[in-house]
């Protein structure tokens, strides 16, 4: 060793910690990335909304409360409190904060202690202690910013994370809303085929009458009976729907599915006197007001899934500058201060820093294909992102077609109905006078029970297709 060497060591390990500490600043920023928003403006309107629809207001983030039913809102809040996928996503928000502290560790001093003491003799069959103790520093300057971009893709993680737990909500509320609006479909279906049953009971009643005068075959009779039974079957299956409707549900709540009494369950408690109304006189709900709509533009920030489909955009594009700090040699601290005893308990003190240069000469191209796996999925990230977006806009134009379409036939079929009940009055009228067949009032009667139950699945769908509206402008 070349004299001179000791003397000059302490300066060269100083040189390297201050060179560590220059360049700890000059980070290889990650590549910027926009999301691909399509050339969506904020001028941009949909094709199936009206130019005078309203804008959602701050309230209709909760748009569960803007149906005529109570009860749809009280059955999604249980559903937003008890489902289990809600639950889950939570606790993926805490994995991912965990994962953002760890991140942000890396990039602090890592100092460890050590305390040994040691048992010997020390002649004449002394036994005496060898007690030492030491303090490590070890920190990475993070030359090229590798650890900073890790804990922005960290941070990215966690963003998205919340993201998709508001998709989650977003999701079960909607399933709530759909499948109280089924349960109160089935339950009105059912109310209507009763009073069908009822009806065509009645028309029996008066075809037996009419074959017992002789003035009616035995046929009418049978006719009317068969009919009776068709519609009894009906009955059946509709109390089989609004039973299974029922149970998922209680389902969607987070609650254990019960055995119901009767053909129309009323909701376990917290019990209200309108919800119990309700079910004993079944209806659809239906939209207070007229249908809000918002712009395009504001899917960019409404819509949960793509919210998350754009942090993780940003992920890929931090990862991407981690691959290529990979690339780069690796700056480190490390520092020790060591305690050993002589005469006296830990009177020798002795101390080191040491800047360590560590630089890969030869992987066979790992770090190559890193950076470039890194880069790849940056470009899927930003396609998916797009195909999210293309996703939520047909989602949003589909389910404005269909409202506004389905509130055309809710119109229509009203004045069905009308004509459908005068129709079956005067075929009643006819054939209690022997002016007409019983054919005919088994045809009308059919007509009208069939336009009624054609209104309730428009209804339905109506109140289905307002809440597919709310779900695919992202309101929550």
């Amino acid at each position: 060793m070349k004299p001179g060497w000791h003397s000059r060591r302490p300066w060269f390990a100083a040189g390297l910690a201050g060179l560590a500490i220059l360049f700890a600043g000059c980070a290889t920023e990650p590549p910027t990335v926009d999301p691909p928003t399509l050339g969506i403006t904020p001028e941009d309107t949909y094709a199936a909304a009206p130019i005078d629809a309203p804008r959602p207001a701050p309230e209709d983030l909760r748009w569960w409360h803007r149906f005529d039913d109570p009860a749809l809102a009280v059955w999604v809040e249980r559903a937003l409190a008890g489902h289990p996928d809600i639950a889950i996503a939570h606790e993926r928000v805490r994995q991912a904060r965990a994962l953002l502290d760890t991140a942000k560790a890396q990039r602090s001093p890592l100092v460890t202690t050590q305390l040994r003491a040691a048992l010997g003799s020390r002649g004449a069959g002394a036994r005496g202690g060898d007690p030492r103790a030491s303090v490590t520093l070890d920190w990475d300057s993070d030359l090229w910013g590798g650890l900073r971009q890790a804990e922005r893709s960290a941070a990215a993680g966690v963003l998205r994370s919340a993201h998709l737990e508001q998709a989650s909500r977003l999701a079960v509320a909607g399933l709530a809303a759909r499948a109280f609006v089924e349960w109160r479909e089935a339950l009105a279906d059912l109310s209507a085929l009763a009073d069908g049953l009822a009806l065509q009971r009645d028309v029996l009643r008066v075809a037996r009458i009419r074959v017992e005068a002789g003035l009616s075959p035995r046929l009418d009779v049978d006719r009317a009976q068969a009919e009776a039974a068709t519609v009894e079957a009906e009955v059946a299956r509709a109390g089989i729907r609004a039973r299974q409707a029922y149970t998922a549900l209680k389902v969607l709540a987070g609650e254990r599915p019960t055995v119901a009494a009767g053909p129309s369950p009323a909701p376990n408690p917290p019990a209200r006197q309108d919800m119990e109304d309700d079910a004993k006189a079944p209806r659809v709900p239906g939209l207070r007001g007229e249908l809000p709509v918002n712009r395009p533009a504001d899917l960019l920030r409404l819509r949960p899934d793509l919210r998350a489909a754009e942090e993780e955009l940003v992920a890929a594009a931090a990862d991407v500058g981690v691959a290529r700090a990979a690339m780069l040699p690796r700056l480190a601290l490390q520092g020790t201060i060591g305690l050993a005893s002589g005469s006296g308990l830990f009177d020798i003190v002795t101390g080191s820093i040491a800047a360590l240069l560590d630089a890969t000469l030869f992987d066979a191209g790992e770090r190559r294909a890193g950076i470039e796996l890194a880069e790849s999925r940056a470009r899927e990230a930003a396609e998916i992102y797009r195909r999210t977006l293309l996703q939520a806009l047909g989602q949003v134009e589909s389910a404005l077609f269909a409202s506004y379409g389905t509130a055309s036939e809710i119109e229509a079929l009203g004045r069905g109905i009308d004509a459908a009940h005068a129709s079956l009055e005067q075929a009643r009228s006819l054939y209690a006078a022997g002016l007409s067949g019983l054919l005919d009032v088994l045809d009308a009667r059919r007509t009208t029970l069939e336009q009624h139950r054609r209104l309730l699945r428009a209804r339905g769908d109506a109140a289905r297709q307002a809440i597919a509206v709310f779900e695919a402008m992202g309101l929550i």
